[in-house]
């Protein structure tokens, strides 16, 4: 606090104190909401990417599955 007051007693003017304080909380307000935003926005994007992962899963087993088959079937037809 002794700083700020020496900063602000050997400044020419301290009127514009005020108004640099109430941007630098709103810049501060904004950042954190913004951050906050991010977050959600990744956990739902990391969710979203878990649940196609799975699906992508189930597909490549199915295709594989299918392949073992067929390579079964054309084995015992032969």
């Amino acid at each position: 606090m002794n700083t700020l007051t020496a900063l602000a007693q050997t400044s020419q003017t301290t009127e514009w104190t005020p108004l640099v304080v109430m941007i630098m909380m709103g810049a501060l307000a904004l950042v954190m909401g913004l951050a906050r935003l991010l977050r959600r926005v990744l956990g739902m994007l990391t969710r979203i990417l878990l649940s196609a992962g799975a699906a992508m899963t189930g597909i490549a087993t199915m295709l594989a599955l299918c392949t073992v088959m067929t390579t079964v079937l054309l084995v015992y037809v032969r």
